[in-house]
């Protein structure tokens, strides 16, 4: 079936979601593109962390000492399969130059208008979509399990502290205080004070999906296999039939780099596995009250209600659609069993998604410099769920023909057109 609109959003992950009820409000005749999938987007599978701080990108200075390691997967921060490497070495390279102390500070300062904004705009959606109860200013933790570990982690503190991030230092027993769902011992902790999490992630999604429905927004279910231009416009190619728009906004997370790729832009784009599995807090523990990531395990446990809570695996480079590989979350689970008093899983199996990731770990977000009429929106890695609605709100800027509310000039698909895309 053929169907015109003013503008059509290919991905229903936060950003794509965020996007599609932003236009609608801005009066555009909007349909939203989606496989329709819950559990397969990387949304659902989110920690909920939405913080100011969230500026420090993975390529770290500190990655040059524990590469040796993360090359013989020793570390549970990295899994990588050799199998894959032939495929990701390009992406690599690229990853490796920028993990350096300049570019990292320079990382921090593009992103931080971006994170800043992110609590505000998720307010303003949570009013909307009827979840504000799901949403809090927690604050969330990172422990340390050594003196050395945390003296390791002066320079993120130095950056944050010069960008005006709040944090507060604890040492072992105040954490206890703080959070006495913990019964392992750290020897220090930073306290987030400015970060917010959102409880059950895959709930915010659903109900953004409610509020775009019912203010009058379409939705095709369906996998995009073209996306062409034409005169006027685009033709997008689904399961079902083909859509024509004025617009496209393309927001399909790790798939995007397909899509880009079939008009020429060869993007460099990771799709970085992780997984979640939910565990019952015994009965007899106190709630844990904010995300935690426990820096010796590389994982995070992040609460999901006063009872149940969601742990969270390192980094897995592999094939998108590769078969699971449950290492990571197995290793991660039972640090967790040692952290918090668990009772049993909650679920089956393990989740996995992939976190559509650049090597600069900066967005991509402005207008296809080949293409009028398209705009990108995808590339977020582990902040897609916190700058989600952020996000969205610019899109509707730029399709609006509206000034960008927060300076996107550093996330230009431009600064990654030429490098190897990773498939």
């Amino acid at each position: 079936m053929d169907e015109t609109t003013d503008i059509i959003v290919i991905g229903g992950g936060m950003v794509g979601l965020a996007s599609a009820l932003a236009l609608r409000e801005r009066g555009l005749d909007v349909v939203l593109c989606d496989p329709g999938e819950a559990r397969a987007r990387t949304s659902y599978g989110n920690a909920g962390v939405v913080s100011r701080g969230s500026i420090l990108p993975m390529a770290s200075p500190a990655l040059w000492s524990k590469l040796p390691a993360y090359l013989r997967n020793a570390d549970r921060a990295l899994r990588l399969d050799y199998a894959h490497l032939p495929q990701i070495l390009p992406y690599l390279t690229h990853f490796l130059a920028r993990a350096r102390e300049s570019r990292w500070r320079e990382a921090a300062a593009a992103l931080l208008p971006l994170t800043s904004a992110a609590y505000a705009a998720h307010e303003r959606l949570a009013a909307k979509a009827g979840t504000t109860d799901r949403l809090a200013r927690t604050g969330w933790i990172k422990a340390y399990r050594t003196e050395e570990a945390f003296a390791g982690a002066a320079l993120e503190r130095d950056i944050l502290e010069r960008h005006g991030v709040a944090f507060e230092l604890l040492d072992g027993d105040a954490l206890r205080e703080r959070e006495p769902a913990l019964v392992r011992r750290y020897a220090r902790a930073m306290l987030l004070t400015e970060t917010g999490s959102v409880r059950e992630p895959g709930r915010l999604i659903e109900a953004c999906e409610a509020l775009f429905a019912q203010a009058g927004g379409r939705r095709v279910r369906g996998s995009v296999g073209r996306l062409a231009p034409e005169a006027g416009g685009w033709a997008i190619g689904h399961d079902g039939g083909t859509l024509r728009a004025k617009q496209v906004v393309l927001a399909a997370g790790a798939a995007s780099g397909t899509l880009a790729k079939s008009l020429g832009y060869r993007l460099a784009l990771a799709a970085e596995r992780g997984y979640h599995r939910h565990y019952a807090l015994h009965p007899d523990s106190p709630p844990l009250t904010c995300p935690v990531l426990d820096t010796g395990a590389a994982s995070i446990i992040a609460p999901m209600g006063p009872d149940r809570v969601r742990v969270l695996s390192g980094v897995e480079l592999n094939a998108r659609h590769a078969a699971p590989d449950h290492s990571q979350i197995e290793a991660a689970s039972r640090e967790a069993a040692e952290t918090l008093r668990l009772g049993g899983p909650l679920d089956n199996e393990p989740w996995l998604g992939s976190r559509p990731s650049t090597p600069d770990g900066m967005p991509v977000i402005g207008r296809a410099p080949r293409h009028d009429g398209l705009i990108f929106a995808f590339g977020h890695g582990h902040i897609g769920l916190s700058t989600g609605p952020i996000t969205g709100e610019i899109v509707a800027d730029l399709a609006t023909g509206r000034s960008p509310s927060v300076p996107i000039t550093p996330f230009a698909p431009q600064r990654l057109m030429g490098l190897p895309r990773l498939i």
